[in-house]
């Protein structure tokens, strides 16, 4: 039988063998890890299992798109470095509102992506899609929209009118009626969040307008010694009077009374013609001097052209 004594020591003997097991079982728990939260880094001392009981353990709040490493059902150990990287705010201008989130960096379609914020083909985007976003940023998004409208419109016809020297002067006469024609009108408008900020048109004929032709008569009548005469046109003219040359005319016949000369330019030969003080006239002749409003009257003898000399006169063009 163990004596008193002996069991005493026994009992302490087995109470110490409890406290060095229990602190080498704290000494294997305990852990020293270093968490480092953006730019802040601090050593702590922990007996949490994984990152996650740290974290708890520690008070530390995270949101939803911040990003810790290793992930939070990593397992602990001695040493171990666990870094943060908080989510940054990103503002999204759009439709006339603003929408708020936080994400990690990332590129500028993704971070609409996630936002759920839909895209048209030429919408405006600022930052560029594949920019890359990695601090505080603003995304602006202008809302481009293409307005397409066709009408169709008349187009009116022109009216031409034309002398006709068989028409009394003054009187017309319709000979084609005018018809409006149309035309497809096509307007497009470029809009930018509702407002347009620019306008083209283009335009096709579907039927061309046939125009209006109308005759205005020319024909006017003088008389002189009780004869009537039609004319088309009448001139202010500088006369001067030529005899026989023994020349033929310009156009080969023979010089006598009632053929002049005269520029082809502005009176072309073979017109007929009333001149006042001389009478009933037909170009057929030329002459070097006779440019521009002139005209040159045969007479008979030299005496007659004398005595005529230089005068103005008014010159008749017949029909």
């Amino acid at each position: 039988m163990f004596s008193l004594k002996a069991h005493k020591w026994a009992i302490v003997s087995g109470m110490v063998a409890v406290v060095i097991l229990g602190a080498a079982i704290y000494a294997t728990l305990e852990k020293e890890v270093v968490i480092r939260d953006e730019d802040k880094e601090v050593e702590v001392s922990t007996f949490a299992n994984t990152v996650e009981e740290l974290i708890e353990e520690k008070n530390i709040t995270l949101d939803p798109e911040d990003l810790i490493l290793p992930s939070l059902d990593t397992k602990l150990k001695e040493g171990m470095r666990i870094t943060i990287k908080r989510a940054f705010p990103v503002k999204i201008t759009v439709d006339g509102k603003e929408i708020a989130i936080k994400t990690q960096p990332n590129t500028v379609e993704n971070i609409l992506k996630k936002a759920e914020v839909s895209l048209n083909e030429k919408d405006k985007i600022q930052p560029a899609l594949s920019e890359y976003i990695s601090a505080d940023a603003e995304i602006n998004i202008v809302r481009v929209n293409e307005r397409v409208t066709t009408e169709i419109k008349s187009i009116p016809f022109e009216t031409v009118s034309r002398k006709d020297y068989n028409l009394p002067l003054g009187e017309k006469k319709v000979i084609q009626k005018g018809e409006e024609g149309q035309e497809e009108v096509t307007t497009i408008e470029i809009l930018e969040d509702g407002k347009v900020v620019s306008t083209t048109t283009k335009s096709k004929v579907i039927k061309a307008p046939k125009p209006q032709i109308v005759l205005t008569g020319a024909l006017q009548v003088a008389s002189r010694g009780g004869v009537e005469f039609s004319y088309t046109e009448k001139r202010r003219m500088l006369a001067t009077a030529y005899t026989h040359t023994g020349n033929r005319t310009a156009t080969g016949t023979i010089p006598r009374v009632g053929v002049v000369a005269v520029d082809p330019k502005v009176i072309p030969l073979g017109t007929r013609l009333y001149v006042d003080g001389y009478g009933f006239a037909r170009a057929e002749d030329t002459g070097g001097a006779i440019k521009g409003d002139k005209i040159d009257l045969f007479m008979d003898t030299a005496e007659e052209t004398k005595r005529f000399g230089r005068r103005w006169v008014t010159v008749y063009i017949l029909k």
